[in-house]
């Protein structure tokens, strides 16, 4: 790898002194020639681009400039990117695998990190960062669960609409609202003010006003933060102290080394000494990912964030621009908490004024769900989930550790089913719910079953379906049938398109198609 980049650089700086000292129409001439050897040498650098018509790993096709100012390049990925995630198969009923077992998430991280990649022109790390489960969580449906129940299922059976000869079903878990009235919020707020987030800073400090100006009065709050060494800002305050809390953010400034831990340990110096019993305690933590003084082994992290969710301080991940988006991730499924990916102030708006008073409330802990399919279904495939499956002895296993749902939260499983008939002799598939209630540690038990195809199915059922479908195109998933954004964009109706982010994802729909069909023309 390195000869070949050493190479693609060699050739770059040999044509661009030919250009520099060239006659100006050879410059115009070798304008396409340099491209032309670019994409030849990053071909060469990769291993080629991907075949049937793809779209490869690398695409800049205008020079688009992202966010921060710099030129979207062709950069190669280092080593801390998501790997690509290998796609769940069709599994056939009649060898006995008739059960899939998941544990549930409330995590919506891929979403903003593609939306990102999409518009930096970055093909390449949108298809890597694409969970399908990730980008259903991101938005919000029109599900009820107005049961005493934590958690119920909501389940549908209908065409799918990338392969008319198979059927979608769509299993939807909805968390019931919190009763937040007698419950306090301990909050750590952890910020990462070294010379690395000196280019989005100005992001993250219109984050942490947004966050304090939506304080509950009787919130108690800390402030901390950490560069070359970690620093306790503000401590014990209450959310009756925004003003003060205000000119605490506005006194942040960005520079220095990035000595996480020492961070990390006076945050949870600060969770323990205002910990409140039967409350929430959380640690907040907003940052680029890139810890590179003390601990910074994924490991030694996470068996640190592991212990302390086990104390009952649990953790919210607020990644910028990251550099490690495995380490933030892991690092909030370990803290019992959610990772978010701020991209812009949309989504600053969406996390900090929307999202986080709800996640702050875990409505059920080690969330798992069982679908087991009956003879009348031939085969099945789930989509997305890759690194979330369990075995049916881990999910008989009550101390097995699972996924922590939040108040009001909606999380949604789609399978692509191929059925022997439309009328089955008893359900097409059952589907077993288990988790803990988060104050008594009891087992619960939700069970439902699917019996029919949906006669008159939720809207939010096909727009489940748009994202899937746009995830699979994105990919250029081996299961995408006729999936394409042009077939997307058809679909679309206004009619789905009711809030903001449901717009947003029309425009991410939009913008890809462009990128795909510029590198193709």
């Amino acid at each position: 790898m390195l000869i070949y980049f050493l190479h693609f650089l060699a050739d770059t700086l040999i044509y661009s002194v030919l250009l520099v000292g060239g006659h100006p129409n050879m410059k115009i001439q070798s304008k396409y020639l340099l491209l032309g050897l670019l994409a030849v040498s990053l071909a060469s650098c990769n291993g080629g681009y991907s075949g049937y018509g793809g779209y490869g790993n690398y695409y800049n096709p205008k020079g688009n400039q992202n966010s921060y100012g710099t030129q979207a390049s062709y950069a190669t990925p280092d080593e801390h990117y998501t790997p690509d995630v290998v796609e769940n198969p069709f599994v056939e009923v009649k060898d006995g695998s008739r059960t899939s077992n998941v544990s549930l998430t409330s995590t919506s991280f891929a979403y903003t990190t593609v939306r990102e990649s999409i518009n930096d022109g970055s093909l390449y790390y949108a298809k890597n960062n694409a969970r399908i489960e990730e980008m259903l969580n991101y938005f919000s449906y029109g599900y009820v669960n107005d049961t005493d129940d934590a958690l119920v299922t909501k389940l549908e059976l209908d065409t799918c609409p990338w392969n008319n000869e198979h059927y979608l079903a769509s299993v939807v878990v909805k968390a019931k609202p919190a009763i937040t009235q007698n419950v306090k919020n301990n909050i750590v707020i952890l910020v990462d003010k070294s010379g690395s987030m000196s280019s989005i800073f100005s992001l993250v400090k219109r984050s942490l006003h947004t966050l304090v100006d939506n304080l509950g009065n009787d919130d108690v709050v800390s402030i901390v933060s950490y560069a070359s060494s970690g620093k306790i800002e503000c401590e014990g305050l209450t959310g009756k102290d925004k003003s003060r809390l205000n000119r605490v953010v506005d006194g942040l400034k960005a520079s220095g080394s990035t000595y996480g831990e020492d961070g990390i340990e006076k945050a949870y110096e600060m969770a323990y000494k205002y910990f409140i019993e039967g409350g929430n305690n959380r640690v907040v933590l907003l940052t680029d990912g890139d810890f590179n003084v003390g601990k910074v082994s994924g490991t030694e992290l996470t068996e640190l964030i592991k212990q302390k969710a086990s104390d009952g301080v649990y953790l919210t991940c607020c990644g910028y621009r990251s550099h490690d988006n495995n380490t933030l991730y892991t690092l909030a499924d370990n803290g019992n908490g959610n990772a978010y990916y701020i991209d812009c102030e949309l989504e600053a708006e969406k996390v900090f004024e929307e999202e986080l008073g709800k996640s702050l409330y875990v409505v059920a802990k080690d969330a798992k769900c069982q679908v087991e399919f009956s003879d009348d279904v031939v085969s099945y495939r789930l989509l997305g989930y890759e690194t979330r499956q369990m075995s049916d002895e881990e999910f008989d296993d009550k101390n097995k550790d699972a996924g922590e749902i939040m108040s009001d939260h909606t999380t949604v499983a789609l399978y692509e089913l191929e059925l022997k008939t439309e009328t089955p002799e008893g359900f097409f598939f059952k589907t077993t719910l288990r988790y803990k209630d988060p104050t008594s540690e009891a087992n619960k038990e939700v069970i439902n079953t699917k019996a029919e195809l949906s006669v008159s199915r939720h809207a939010d059922f096909d727009f489940a379906g748009y994202i899937a479908e746009y995830t699979l195109a994105l990919t250029e998933s081996q299961f995408k049938g006729d999936s394409s954004f042009n077939h997307l964009l058809e679909r679309m109706n206004d009619e789905y398109i009711n809030d903001k982010y449901r717009d947003d994802f029309k425009s991410l729909v939009s913008n890809t198609k462009e990128l795909v069909n510029n590198y193709l023309a």
